[in-house]
């Protein structure tokens, strides 16, 4: 599946030793997509900023809670290619 959209924020997060980035894309007017990037993944995140337009590859996980039996499903990336840069304007 994928999913275009313009980045809103990238997080890292770290729980019980397993790192992800968790970037939070805009694909449409008042929709938010949690993707998570984990291991090598990671890095592809390097060149990228808040505001650019990107498309991302994503697999569905789906999990169920061991503790509250709640279902879930997460977003893992498995490709991103940039769209768009972010153009800011620079005060001369």
């Amino acid at each position: 599946m994928k999913i275009t959209g313009n980045i809103e924020s990238i997080e890292y997060r770290n729980t019980a030793g397993h790192e992800k980035k968790v970037v939070t894309l805009l694909p449409g007017f008042r929709q938010k997509a949690f993707v998570e990037f984990r291991g090598r993944k990671m890095a592809e995140l390097d060149h990228l900023k808040e505001n650019d337009e990107i498309s991302v590859t994503v697999t569905l996980e789906g999990k169920i809670s061991k503790n509250s039996g709640i279902q879930y499903n997460n977003l893992v990336a498995q490709d991103v290619e940039l769209i768009a840069a972010a153009h800011y304007n620079e005060a001369i």
